[in-house]
């Protein structure tokens, strides 16, 4: 294989990959925390776009286990789409690190 061969299928991976990721960047992932008490959707860009949390947890009183539970719920749906754009990336590259090449 020559280099300009090598060149292209470089490029061809490159726009395989962005489009990918611009594609994954798009999708939304809803989530729901603490039996249902929280839930929302997050972008694919790891942006939460919504969220809606139960009126009976709305409260003073509640405020520090609110602000926990928001904190897992959030964090948690965060890990999972960030373990989904890797294993999509992944697929598209068959595993092969092309970070240094994008």
């Amino acid at each position: 294989m020559n280099f300009n061969q090598l060149l292209k299928q470089a490029q061809q991976m490159q726009k395989k990959v962005n489009k990918t990721k611009k594609e994954f960047a798009e999708k939304t992932f809803d989530f729901e925390g603490q039996q249902g008490m929280i839930t929302g959707k997050v972008n694919g860009n790891l942006e939460l776009v919504e969220l809606h949390i139960k009126e009976d947890v709305l409260s003073v009183e509640n405020k520090e286990m609110l602000e926990d539970m928001l904190v897992v719920s959030i964090n948690d749906i965060l890990r999972k789409v960030d373990q989904e754009r890797e294993d999509t990336l992944n697929k598209v590259t068959n595993g092969v690190d092309v970070s240094a090449f994008l």
